[in-house]
């Protein structure tokens, strides 16, 4: 008999004896004999006792569960690929391996929510076109931080069962990263991602991709409720979604009024606005999120530790930033994956910012006729421009210092694992991509 069942019982018993031995007509005789304000108390009594038992019955666990343990197990009905997961034979080959789960679930709720089969083949179409073929670093991270935690706290490696919910998590921030993207790709008139055309550039596509960037962006939600909507923690990471989705469209904001097709206004490339646009657009959805979610899903309470993660992924963001600014210009596409257009596109690159803290006034007006300009041979006279002042060195010189910043700052981290933090600067120190 399950524990649902017996309170009925035994109220059923109860009642029959009740009933068979005469005592209820006594009780129900005894009650209208007394005064009326006796009455009432009597049923205010029984109505708090049954509200009583019904407000602590929300909090006890059947089987005796243990609320310290964050390692609940999913709903019955979600079945993880656990069998493709023990063969394979790395993180990322055990990440790829929920992606169709995944996509297989949002295309379902989609049939649930009477959409056409069309609709449906669409959006797997576009899901595998946008989401899967970055390096998934994102993703991957959540991974790794829900490890570390828990090789912390519990001197233990991660379940296959836990791999997977972390994946889910970590596929849900590849999902945002999609939907930055295809509608930053609009946005930029960007003309390649990831070694393809972009979404919105193919001829069956174009502006459908701005619905199709809100529909990746909507999937989060699903994916999450689907799988973390029966945690204690799920209202925490709902909300910390909508934070960072919120702080990364403020970055994009920034980004985007810093730049004009038709006017170039150097004034707005200020160092205090480009690390604003960094920090919001960047830095919040490319490493606190990942760290945030693993913290979370690890049991981490202590707000100064998400306060300190936070400053620390800050400082990093503002490093990645800088290094995909210094790759658009210099960086190899075919390495890269992508054709830099920040200075076709008019951006407040680091670069820009940099060169306009060391140009002649000569220099200046180089600047001032040939940035942000869709014109081959005024791309090649900034990027001369760019070399003449050594901003390769100038980067150098940066990277170099700005990774003992971020050492020292690791050096004062004492609530949480410093392993979590290295893990991320050791994935982006001296990249070429």
């Amino acid at each position: 008999m399950s524990s649902s069942t017996i309170p009925g019982a035994i109220a059923a018993v109860a009642f029959f004896q009740l009933v068979t031995t005469g005592t209820l007509d006594t009780i129900i005789n005894g009650f209208f004999d007394l005064a009326i304000p006796s009455q009432i108390a009597i049923l205010a009594i029984l109505f708090a006792t049954i509200f009583l038992a019904v407000s602590i019955s929300q909090f006890v666990e059947p089987n005796g569960g243990d609320h310290d343990d964050h390692d609940h197990k999913p709903p019955k009905f979600i079945q993880y690929p656990l069998d493709k997961m023990s063969s394979s034979n790395s993180d990322k080959e055990k990440f790829m391996t929920i992606y169709p789960m995944i996509r297989g679930e949002m295309l379902s709720h989609m049939t649930t929510n009477e959409m056409p089969q069309s609709a449906v083949e669409w959006c797997k179409t576009m899901m595998d076109y946008t989401v899967p073929g970055g390096k998934l670093n994102r993703g991957l991270t959540v991974v790794a931080v829900h490890r570390t935690l828990t090789q912390s706290k519990h001197n233990r490696d991660l379940t296959d069962t836990e791999i997977a919910r972390a994946s889910v998590l970590g596929w849900a921030i590849e999902f945002l990263q999609a939907f930055f993207l295809v509608a930053d790709d609009v946005m930029d008139a960007s003309k390649t991602r990831r070694g393809q055309p972009c979404w919105y550039q193919n001829e069956h596509v174009k502006l459908i991709a701005i619905n199709d960037s809100f529909l990746l962006e909507s999937y989060v939600f699903t994916m999450i409720k689907q799988h973390f909507g029966h945690e204690e923690y799920y209202l925490q990471l709902v909300e910390l979604f909508i934070q960072v989705i919120q702080q990364t469209e403020f970055g994009q904001l920034l980004d985007l009024t810093s730049q004009d097709e038709n006017v170039v206004d150097l004034e707005k490339f200020t160092l205090e606005r480009y690390q604003k646009i960094v920090k919001y657009k960047t830095a919040f959805y490319t490493f606190y999120l990942p760290v945030a979610i693993g913290m979370i899903t690890s049991g981490v309470k202590d707000k100064t530790a998400f306060d300190l993660a936070r400053t620390i992924c800050c400082q990093m963001g503002e490093y990645f930033q800088i290094q995909d600014d210094y790759l658009d210009c210099f960086g190899d596409p075919e390495v890269i994956g992508k054709v830099g257009t920040d200075i076709q596109d008019n951006k407040c690159s680091w670069l820009v910012v940099q060169a306009l803290d060391r140009v002649t006034k000569e220099e200046r007006t180089i600047l001032e006729e040939n940035y942000g300009q869709w014109d081959d041979s005024k791309v090649a006279k900034v990027k001369a421009l760019y070399k003449k002042l050594d901003l390769e060195g100038v980067f150098k010189s940066y990277e170099e210092e700005s990774y003992k910043i971020i050492q020292t700052e690791l050096d004062k981290v004492t609530l949480m694992p410093r392993d979590v933090f290295e893990l991320l600067l050791k994935k982006i120190y001296k990249r070429s991509k």
